[in-house]
């Protein structure tokens, strides 16, 4: 059984508010790849590694009430709260959660689409994970994967010292304990590597400055929360980074005076469909509602 890393930043409440600024500023990108895809009503959908539920409540949004999303996580905590958050969404019925591994994960019914965001960067064979999870897919079903690089140094324009210094050091901790900090880029390989056909892959850089707060808030919040797996992961952090609770706002004030520019992690969008015929319909026997 193939067991994925340990998530870095944790479960804490201050990383599940991250969670949600992230997803904000990503989810768009996020939606146009499903919609890419092909994901829509009626489809029977598989989130892996589905956190605090983000992406399930977007897919069920694409395949309505006909459809169905299940959604795994292997921490209670996570799933507990993204049970919480579709039953106040009014998507109990057609949206369920279940802790559970990739790596040994099973479903009695066939799944119409795959999708996962930011969990193959954690996984130790990701290509063996993909192939088995395609698996519980039917014969025409749909990956969809969307992973980023967040290895660019030198993000800001102009160039803001302060700012390039604290988002240099995000794929420090994931480099220190073998996550993968620009899997984007490893896509198209990981799905050949896993028997699919080569994948159409899209990008798109989110961008913050001056009108788009969802990415600044997420980026410089991020910068915040990368103290505690930095010290975890024993990464060496210069003494004049300080990580307190106001650096958020600070970093957003110093990009907001200088009428900056910065650029966060280049998203990977990844998609394909096992096979090139296409049914018209798509059988949903043996789901209940």
């Amino acid at each position: 059984m193939a067991h994925h890393s340990a998530y870095l930043l944790g479960h804490s409440e201050s990383e599940h508010q991250r969670l949600s600024l992230q997803s904000k500023a990503v989810s768009p990108f996020t939606e146009r790849t499903l919609r890419s895809a092909g994901v829509r009503p009626g489809m029977n959908v598989l989130d892996i590694g589905a956190g605090l539920g983000d992406v399930s409540l977007l897919a069920a949004g694409l395949v309505g009430p006909g459809g169905h999303v299940v959604g795994i996580d292997r921490d209670p905590g996570s799933v507990h709260k993204a049970r919480i958050r579709s039953r106040d969404a009014g998507l109990a019925r057609s949206v369920r959660y279940e802790v559970a591994d990739v790596g040994s994960f099973t479903w009695p019914e066939k799944f119409d689409v795959l999708v996962g965001r930011y969990i193959l960067m954690y996984l130790p064979d990701p290509a063996s994970t993909l192939r088995r999870l395609a698996s519980l897919l039917k014969p025409d079903g749909i990956v969809v994967m969307h992973e980023m690089d967040f290895t660019n140094t030198s993000p800001s324009h102009p160039p803001l010292p302060e700012w390039d210094q604290y988002y240099a050091l995000w794929p420090k901790p994931f480099l220190a304990t073998g996550a993968v900090p620009d899997f984007g880029p490893r896509l198209t390989r990981t799905f050949l590597d896993a028997g699919l056909q080569r994948p159409e892959v899209a990008t798109w850089v989110p961008v913050a400055g001056s009108g788009n707060s969802a990415v600044l808030d997420w980026l410089s919040t991020t910068c915040r929360e990368i103290e505690s797996p930095l010290r975890t992961a024993g990464v060496t952090v210069p003494d004049h980074l300080r990580f307190d609770d106001s650096l958020p706002q600070r970093l957003r004030d110093l990009v907001l005076s200088r009428g900056a520019q910065v650029s966060g992690p280049t998203q990977f969008g990844a998609h394909v469909r096992l096979a090139s015929q296409v049914s018209s319909t798509s059988s949903h026997d043996g789901w209940s509602r």
